[in-house]
């Protein structure tokens, strides 16, 4: 009977340590990148403007990171499996989830909060002056030399269709027009990526980059946003996700850089149009937010700078009988994630206007 009672004790704590493990390994994760510095790269030092933070409330290396991945209750992100990154460290390679490259990207978090310049590489706002920069070469065969050339004006409707798009993904773009994407810039200007259905996170097999300006040319096949872990993707930034013009009014840009990239992501969150760095909110009330199960979306609108943040969402169903009350973007939780979606079917945008938020369903192939 002691032998008995001591196997089954054993047992016992054998399967509250398993019970444990599994809890603690099944914990979301997090990736938080803050890209503040950009570096000097081909273009010299300041390429971009800097965008630091003095106040550590406001920017997601400190305290958003601090919240979502201290604490102990299941609701928090896995403090050993979140990774954050800053500066230099916001990548190509931290970024693209590059198979068997041993550094986690974006589509390896279940949620990704990107602070730094964002871009639509169609620009929706004309009237701004932008810099943007082709790659030139001289002479042909071995004896072929390049160099970057820098320009500056109003693109509108030009950069990467008229203007070539110099960046990551395959040189030189000239079909944004057709195909738009959302460019997150990093830290070293050549390896900037751009997000969009012929590019990055196209899907559709192995695709070109360069780890830095002058190195070869290497191939990966990095799936599509969602393809893997990825379910809320906040790109904190100007210009990112645009479902809306300056004056509020619908645009369809973001769903048409998006929904071709689609895998099983939910929720994309970020801003139509520019705002400065002293209008942003503290972040804790967003990650207090999300660890007491107000949905994502809500919570992060609760952060909007300066009224223009905007999100896109997966859904799925047929557009007339569609149902806001239950649909992804007005319930999808933290704490309780709607189901992955992997053949949506529709896409539901919402953003803030001055006059409160404008919804709007889009029915579109996934």
């Amino acid at each position: 009977k002691e032998k008995k009672r001591k196997s089954k004790l054993l047992k016992g704590l054998l399967f509250a340590v398993f019970a444990m493990v599994v809890t603690v390994g099944c914990k979301p994760k997090i990736g938080v990148y803050t890209l503040c510095e950009y570096g000097d790269g081909p273009f010299g030092a300041d390429w971009k403007s800097r965008v630091c933070l003095r106040d550590t409330a406001r920017d997601p290396y400190e305290a958003f990171w601090e919240i979502m991945t201290g604490g102990s209750s299941d609701s928090h992100a896995s403090s050993t499996q979140s990774k954050r990154y800053l500066n230099s460290e916001v990548n190509v390679r931290s970024t693209l989830s590059i198979p068997r490259d041993g550094i986690d990207g974006w589509n390896d978090f279940d949620l990704v909060f990107f602070f730094g310049h964002n871009n639509s590489i169609v620009t929706p706002h004309g009237g701004d002056d932008f810099q943007y920069f082709t790659n030139e070469t001289i002479g042909t065969g071995p004896g072929a030399s390049s160099y970057w050339q820098t320009h500056t004006g109003d693109v509108t409707g030009l950069w990467g269709w008229e203007i070539p798009y110099d960046y990551w993904a395959e040189r030189p773009i000239t079909n944004a027009n057709v195909h738009p994407g959302s460019v997150t810039y990093l830290y070293e200007p050549f390896t900037s990526m751009l997000i969009g259905g012929a590019y990055d996170y196209r899907g559709d097999g192995p695709q070109p980059y360069r780890i830095t300006a002058g190195a070869p040319l290497q191939y990966a096949d990095v799936g599509k946003l969602g393809s893997h872990d990825l379910e809320w993707l906040i790109l904190h930034g100007c210009q990112a996700v645009i479902t809306a013009n300056e004056d509020g009014t619908y645009n369809n840009l973001a769903l048409r850089t998006f929904a071709p990239t689609h895998g099983r992501w939910h929720i994309v969150l970020g801003h139509y149009h520019s705002y400065y760095t002293y209008q942003m909110k503290p972040l804790h009330t967003f990650a207090y937010d999300l660890l007491s199960g107000v949905p994502v979306q809500a919570a992060y609108f609760d952060t909007d700078p300066t009224t223009n943040s905007s999100a896109i969402a997966a859904e799925s169903g047929e557009a007339p009988s569609f149902d806001w009350s239950s649909s992804v973007m007005a319930n999808d939780a933290w704490t309780n994630p709607t189901p992955d979606l992997d053949d949506a079917s529709i896409y539901s945008m919402t953003w803030i206007v001055p006059a409160g938020i404008s919804d709007w369903l889009s029915a579109v192939e996934s």
